[in-house]
């Protein structure tokens, strides 16, 4: 990050006001980890770069490095801006929840491509997708703590935690933690094995880091 211009795909996960007119805003980027950015001016009425300061706007970003570790927005480009959350309060919170923990569990100066990926393919299943919110987050706590090495392979997972899980549940661990990408919200799980997936992000939650 010692380039004074950068340009980088990164996603809204956290801003302020600042001033009357401006804003700072946290980047995700995988490639950089976490930047701080003021975007000066975007509050303004008919600011070309509002839509880029807004909550879970992924967008190519320019940025100029000022003082310290903070950035100034020069321009960019949305590329997705997850509006339809907004509508739905549930899915809203449910966005807010896991980019809390997103940022939690992070490690600063530690770039993290896979997990920029894993957390957009987790918003866009709760945008455009039915699929149950619990189980998205469930979903989510798993494989974000799996590809932070936070904890080991379905296997031993599920000898630490379900050590009586069946069949059933242990395919679903095995497909959380190893399965690809794109298809990571492409399964179904009955009442019952979405209660252990539960049950167990719970566990890893709680647990200190």
């Amino acid at each position: 990050m010692n380039d004074k211009y950068i340009s980088s795909n990164a996603i809204v996960v956290k801003y302020s006001d600042y001033s009357e007119s401006s804003r700072i805003l946290t980047l995700f980027s995988g490639e950089l980890d976490l930047i701080k950015a003021v975007a000066k001016g975007a509050r303004r009425k008919g600011s070309k770069n509002l839509p880029l300061t807004l909550p879970y706007a992924f967008c190519r970003f320019e940025l100029v490095r000022g003082k310290g570790d903070l950035y100034t927005l020069s321009g960019g480009e949305l590329i997705e801006n997850f509006y339809g959350l907004s509508g739905d309060i549930d899915r809203y919170m449910a966005a807010g929840e896991i980019t809390g923990e997103l940022l939690k569990n992070l490690v600063q100066d530690s770039p993290e491509p896979e997990v920029l990926r894993l957390y957009l393919n987790t918003l866009f299943a709760l945008c455009y997708t039915k699929t149950d919110t619990e189980l998205i987050r469930s979903v989510f706590t798993l494989r974000l703590n799996y590809e932070l090495g936070f904890i080991p392979g379905p296997e031993e997972l599920l000898k630490k935690y379900l050590p009586e899980a069946g069949e059933v549940p242990g395919l679903a661990v095995a497909h959380i933690l190893e399965g690809e990408e794109k298809k990571l919200y492409g399964f179904r799980a009955s009442e019952d094995v979405a209660r252990q997936l539960g049950d167990l992000a719970d566990r890893i939650r709680s647990e200190e880091r």
